[in-house]
């Protein structure tokens, strides 16, 4: 498909596929539009950034903390059953949390000779070579798979402190829906995952505080988010690939976010090489999305721990989810299954301690023999 690519976007999965693809010895002509700012997503990242990082330029912990971010053992599950327990990352793997601003900018500065950086809004039409559209612009609704995942809204509180205060991802069951806790070198960030369906953000602005009060966090900076979790039913097509929130979006609980934007950068190299047809790479798209799905939503599987009106919906959504996954997706079966398997974003030992801590296995066998 030739040896020049154009890349837009500058967010942080554009950046991504710039370190990537010109470390491959492709030509990058990267479009970025000086009039949008990147959003700051992905800060809690899985196990696949720290990785992939290492991998592509060499970033160390020296790195890390020149970017404001820090290192993460693991991710803390807070009220969604009796006992609260931690998804431990492996002893001798770390991921980190980012400030994904921070990030976007070094890896600008470190690849900034080898890209050919244009500050323009450009059209598909004007461009030539392979598209990687990063630019964050949805697609049409049309062009989008829904899920049913249950939160479409997000409020992010910003807490300056001192230094980090833990080194886990804190995730905590509320009423209205989850909190997560980031912890950042300078800051917490602080975002409650709710339906706007069934709380107002006013509603969600007093649920917080006992976060705040809980933790000594001071918060500052804030805004209100709206989203819609999907992803494309064609996300290979022509000469363009879509990665980042031109691609998908779904809910963060478990950080999959950059390992999907990951996953697919591994397809559109395979594309380029002429290794896998567009069918393929389009089929194992469809299938790594819908595994995500279903490792976000065995989170809603617990027995809600709150009685509340998105918790009752919440759950009867992933008992409808895993009820037709049973039915039409085989390979779900491993994930209660002994012996070795992958599946989508976690390991092996990853499915064990979360299905151990939600208290999910009986659970899930119910609904996979009806």
């Amino acid at each position: 498909m030739g040896n020049t690519l154009s890349i837009i976007g500058r967010g942080t999965v554009g950046c991504l596929n710039a370190l990537k693809f010109s470390n491959l010895g492709y030509d990058i002509n990267w479009y970025q539009d000086p009039h949008i700012s990147p959003l700051s997503v992905g800060e809690g990242a899985d196990l696949s950034l720290s990785h992939f990082l290492s991998t592509e330029l060499n970033f160390s912990y020296e790195d890390l903390i020149k970017i404001g971010g820090h290192h993460k053992h693991g991710i803390e599950k807070i009220n969604w059953t009796k006992d609260t327990f931690t998804h431990w990352f492996e002893l001798g793997r770390s991921s980190i949390h980012i400030n994904a601003t921070n990030l976007q900018n070094f890896i600008i500065d470190k690849i900034s000779s080898k890209v050919n950086i244009i500050e323009k809004n450009v059209k598909h039409s004007e461009l030539g070579s392979y598209v990687i559209d990063c630019s964050g612009k949805p697609p049409l609704l049309e062009e989008r798979n829904s899920t049913p995942i249950p939160v479409d809204s997000a409020y992010v509180v910003q807490c300056p402190w001192d230094k980090p205060k833990f080194s886990k991802t804190l995730c905590i069951a509320q009423e209205h829906g989850w909190v997560f806790l980031i912890p950042l070198q300078n800051r917490c960030s602080v975002g409650y995952l709710y339906n706007s369906n069934f709380s107002n953000i006013e509603t969600i602005k007093t649920s917080v505080n006992n976060v705040f009060s809980q933790y000594n966090l001071t918060p500052t900076e804030s805004k209100n988010l709206s989203f819609n979790n999907f992803y494309r039913k064609h996300n290979f097509r022509g000469k363009f690939t879509y990665n980042g929130n031109s691609s998908f979006f779904l809910e963060p609980i478990e950080a999959t976010s950059l390992n999907t934007a990951i996953a697919v950068i591994k397809q559109t190299d395979l594309l380029l090489k002429h290794e896998v047809s567009f069918k393929d790479a389009n089929k194992r798209y469809k299938n790594f999305l819908e595994e995500t799905i279903d490792i976000v939503m065995l989170h809603y599987l617990v027995d809600p721990p709150f009685d509340s009106p998105f918790w009752k919906m919440a759950n009867q959504k992933a008992i409808d989810w895993f009820t037709k996954r049973y039915k039409e997706y085989p390979r779900i079966n491993i994930i209660t299954q002994e012996g070795e398997y992958d599946y989508s974003t976690w390991y092996q030992e990853s499915f064990k301690q979360n299905l151990k801590g939600l208290n999910l296995y009986e659970k899930l066998n119910q609904i996979k023999n009806g």
